[in-house]
């Protein structure tokens, strides 16, 4: 028999990829009734309500679970949004995966993280067996050990808004600032938090970093159609 394992650490709360990246709000309208405000109110502030729109829809216990990992709503308030959106947007047919034939056995755990509505993303593991992530929505990094189930969170300045991470040879977790232009690095150890911001104007989204043989850090600048490169030594840009 074929075993997979799979660990996941991150659930990243996503409905559709695209629409999480736009404005707030948009032309979109949601049905009538008594909660269309509230919903209004708790989505839009994070991303366009057209996702809702835009994904294959849940039941209720599939948006309960959906919306508890991204805000905290009292009840009866959660369970009266959670019908309505079920109401509204129910599970779509014809979005399965392909279910490939023969013996398979799949183990998933989730792990849900301190902070909702960060949107965890990019995570790799340490040699210790730690996983981090980038907290792209609340401009943090964190850190789980999955064999104890400790959970820390770094906190950056409000706008960084990471949006990949990578440990180098000495274990500081470097991420790349996305929202105001900046590569930084964590010290794990002391929780020190340095940033080294772009060098000329024109940088900008500085994006999915990698470290070549000789330590040089190099990241993409998506939004310049740039390639940025950083001696982390000298603390030089090119």
């Amino acid at each position: 028999m074929n075993k997979f394992h799979l660990l996941v650490v991150c659930v990243t709360l996503w409905l559709a990829s695209d629409g999480l990246m736009a404005q707030p709000g948009g032309s979109f309208s949601l049905p009538e009734g008594d909660m269309k405000p509230v919903v209004e109110g708790a989505c839009a502030g994070c991303h366009n309500l057209s996702t809702i729109r835009s994904s294959t829809g849940y039941d209720a216990n599939g948006w309960r679970h959906l919306i508890t990992g991204m805000i905290n709503l009292p009840e009866p308030t959660l369970s009266r949004v959670v019908n309505y959106l079920a109401d509204n947007y129910p599970y779509t047919p014809g979005e399965e995966p392909t279910i490939v034939d023969g013996d398979y056995e799949i183990d998933i755990v989730e792990w849900r993280v301190p902070t909702l509505g960060q949107r965890p993303r990019d995570p790799f593991q340490d040699e210790e067996g730690n996983i981090w992530w980038a907290g792209m929505y609340a401009s943090l990094i964190g850190r789980f050990n999955p064999d104890t189930g400790d959970f820390r969170e770094y906190q950056l300045v409000s706008d960084a808004r990471p949006h990949s991470i990578i440990a180098d040879d000495n274990g500081d977790v470097w991420y790349m600032g996305n929202g105001n232009g900046t590569v930084g690095k964590l010290n794990p150890e002391s929780g020190d938090i340095t940033e080294y911001p772009m060098p000329i104007p024109g940088a900008q989204d500085p994006h999915t970093p990698y470290f070549a043989d000789d330590g040089q850090l190099f990241f993409t600048l998506q939004r310049s159609n740039m390639v940025g490169r950083l001696n982390p030594e000298t603390v030089i840009f090119a």
